[in-house]
């Protein structure tokens, strides 16, 4: 049984969809210019994140290893400033390093919900072990 959610099926849209326009741009099609392609990239991008991570930011995300917290969270960094970058600048390079940086975190994190334990959002939460005096 697939442990990926239809969460995860919609960032994977996004995600190849931002890398199939930058794949044309790439390649000669004249779709846009390098500043759309980013914005299109940040926005999908952004949007993958919120639907298949954020919304998972509970008790899930806080037990993965720190590891993964901090290159995620680097590379969430490197992407947010690469597309800014991109979109104000109309930096060929900053727009590599966007679409390279939004793919690697999607994978690590489709890569992270195929191998972890789904949550259950019905089991009760852990309450406080403090007592009052």
């Amino acid at each position: 049984m697939t442990r990926l959610t239809w969460r995860d099926g919609v960032a994977t849209v996004l995600v190849g969809a931002g890398l199939a326009l930058y794949v044309l741009w790439l390649n000669g099609a004249e779709l846009a210019g390098p500043r759309t392609i980013a914005g299109f990239v940040l926005g999908f991008g952004l949007a993958a994140s919120l639907i298949a991570v954020v919304y998972g930011v509970g008790a899930g995300l806080l037990r993965a290893p720190k590891v993964y917290l901090a290159v995620a969270s680097l590379l969430g960094l490197l992407a947010l400033v690469a597309g800014v970058v991109a979109v104000t600048s109309i930096n060929e390079t900053m727009l590599a390093t966007l679409v390279a940086a939004t793919f690697a975190m999607w994978l690590m994190a489709t890569i992270r919900h195929a191998v972890t334990e789904p949550r259950d959002d019905r089991a009760p939460r852990p309450t406080s072990t403090l007592t009052h005096i």
